[in-house]
């Protein structure tokens, strides 16, 4: 089966603002940051304010399978941007918000909203000590392909928080270690789809470094990892066993890796083992062009009720390029394949199976001037699922 969909809240070229970096669980930076004009730029200051305005087209606006409905569009947004710092602290933050509305949405509301934040923060207190913090925060009906945390289909609206907590020390000129925290939250607002998904993660992670060469360190990690549902009887904790690198190649060419093992212990399940890794390649090509590529496999929590978990690789590919000084273009792919476990007792059946998800955003931005941009974009989601969905 295959859908196929525009993304009205996906950001096109130059919608988001620049020198925006999200972090993979290895803690290396997934983007390349690149100093960027946003739409509505008004003021060269700390400040920024972006505003965008879109007509577009749906083919698909409730991602099913058979009787899709099409509709024309109009999305709104907002992004508000403060960044500042000094040699020893920096300090970015992000607000945004928006709105898409359907002309023709025959069942529930006519539009969807969308609104969230990120803050990030690092400071460092001494010499040897360092503490960081990144944030971020959103309520949208959108699947995220980027962190794969939720459903890979709109399933209504849901809210979903990740908040890392770092604290790094240098034990010597060659050795330091990272301590930290991360906290995930996701609920939905229809209750037939949170009573499988709605969860809270809870990591505490590990990294002893070494610095082999100037350019490489070798990484050892351990991570904990508490999930507990808030419904649905699939609590967990699992262990992470990891080894990997750190390396740059030059200044614009740098790659992480971590490989391994995860344990998990289910309170209601069988125990599960299974081999994990995780890779990260950034490569910024001039000032205003870049390329990211980040790679996952390993054990992952399932998206359809009564399995108790699954393996999942997930690929995704971004890119940015200035073909000149007023014209540029963004580029995403994000695979994903997952292999859901069956379950029987009793009463229940659940068939193991597999599914594939391709999600593509293309975008293009031609800048007037620093204040106004003309923005255009397409994109398409398909999933290729081999039990019947809606």
């Amino acid at each position: 089966m295959a859908q196929a969909q525009e993304d009205p809240e996906a950001p096109t070229a130059g919608e988001t603002s620049g020198e925006v970096s999200q972090s993979t669980e290895t803690g290396q930076s997934a983007e390349v940051t690149t100093p960027q004009l946003g739409t509505g730029n008004f003021s060269p200051s700390p400040f920024r304010v972006s505003i965008s305005v879109r007509e577009g087209y749906d083919d698909n606006i409730y991602t099913t399978k058979n009787n899709t409905v099409d509709s024309f569009y109009t999305n709104g947004n907002v992004v508000f941007d403060y960044k500042f710092g000094d040699a020893r602290t920096q300090v970015a933050f992000q607000a945004f918000g928006g709105a898409t509305i359907y002309y023709d949405r025959p069942f529930g509301r006519g539009y969807d909203f969308s609104t969230g934040l990120s803050l990030s923060v690092s400071h460092q207190a001494t010499p040897r000590l360092g503490l960081g913090a990144a944030l971020y925060l959103a309520y949208q009906s959108e699947p995220d392909f980027n962190t794969g945390f939720g459903i890979n289909r709109r399933s209504g609206n849901y809210f979903y928080s990740s908040d890392k907590f770092t604290t790094s020390y240098q034990w010597a000129p060659r050795f330091a270690t990272a301590t930290s925290y991360t906290l995930g939250v996701l609920n939905y607002e229809d209750n037939s789809v949170g009573f499988f998904e709605d969860r809270v993660e809870h990591t505490f992670g590990n990294e002893f470094r070494f610095l082999v060469l100037p350019t490489t360190t070798a990484v050892g990690e351990y991570r904990y990892q508490i999930t507990e549902y808030e419904t649905a009887p699939r609590d967990s904790m699992t262990h992470y066993v990891l080894g990997g690198l750190d390396h740059s190649f030059n200044p614009r060419f740098n790659i992480s890796f971590r490989g391994g093992a995860q344990f998990r212990e289910f309170d209601n399940f069988d125990q599960r083992t299974s081999p994990y890794g995780e890779a990260t390649l950034n490569y910024a090509l001039t000032e205003k062009s870049s390329i990211s590529w980040n790679n996952r496999y390993g054990l992952d929590e399932p998206d359809v009720p009564g399995s108790p978990s699954g393996t999942s690789f997930r690929t995704g590919l971004r890119g940015n390029y200035a073909f000149t000084p007023r014209i540029s273009s963004t580029l995403s792919i994000y695979y994903q394949h997952d292999e859901n476990d069956g379950f029987q007792s009793p009463f229940l059946f659940v068939p193991s199976f597999s599914e594939d998800t391709l999600d593509l955003s293309l975008g293009v931005r031609y800048e007037f001037n620093s204040t106004f941009a003309a923005l255009a974009g397409y994109s398409h989601t398909a999933v290729f699922s081999y039990i019947t969905l809606p």
